[in-house]
């Protein structure tokens, strides 16, 4: 079985302080099989982290959307998707062969999902059920929920902006992911629930405001 953290920021990312070659490091510590880099609204960071990453290391080329409801992760895709409705930013990622996953959907402490799910649901193609950022487990829960009614793949990711969260939750699978998620085959470990890299993404903020 392998394991992939399937939502990773860089520095690219405002709300992060990752450098990348921290990113690699971490992500080799925590004998992962392959991360995916998902900047906000930006493909920035990951030349950065596939240049500095072993062979042994995946790389997934990837961006986290933001869409008029909550936010969509791409993977393996070469632009980045307009910032625009889900059915809109779905239809762009597919365009590119790319995979459209719903990122912490429900999470009601962040952007969320509330409108047009059961047609959400019948575009996208996988939702991500393990955010180590979510601070209830009732996050996590109503999503694979939502997967489960729906009959759509699972994946997990750590969501982190600094190094140390980095395969706090992944993907596990046993065959190639983009296949693992097109048959649905994926599973997810690892946890959620933790409010420290919350408090350390506002000090982050706040540095920055005052450029520190």
């Amino acid at each position: 079985m392998k394991q992939y953290d399937l939502q990773v920021h860089t520095d690219a990312s405002p709300c992060s302080r990752a450098a990348p070659a921290d990113v690699v490091e971490a992500a080799t510590e925590a004998a992962l099989d392959g991360i995916a880099i998902t900047n906000h609204d930006t493909l920035a960071g990951y030349d950065e982290v596939a240049d500095c990453a072993p062979p042994n290391l995946t790389v997934i080329p990837g961006v986290e959307v933001t869409t008029t409801q909550g936010h969509l992760l791409a993977l393996f895709v070469e632009e980045e998707p307009p910032q625009s409705d889900p059915l809109t930013v779905i239809e762009k990622i597919h365009n590119q062969n790319g995979l459209a996953i719903l990122s912490h959907p429900f999470d009601r402490f962040r952007e969320y999902y509330e409108t047009d799910l059961d047609t959400i649901a019948s575009q996208v193609d996988a939702v991500e059920t393990q955010n180590s950022r979510c601070l209830f487990p009732r996050f996590n829960r109503r999503a694979r929920e939502f997967a489960n009614q729906h009959d759509l793949a699972i994946t997990g990711g750590s969501d982190a902006h600094f190094p140390m969260e980095v395969g706090r939750s992944t993907t596990v699978c046993d065959q190639p992911l983009p296949e693992a998620i097109q048959s649905r085959s994926t599973q997810t470990a690892g946890r959620g629930g933790y409010l420290s890299g919350h408090t350390a993404t506002k000090l982050n903020d706040l540095l920055k405001t005052v450029n520190l």
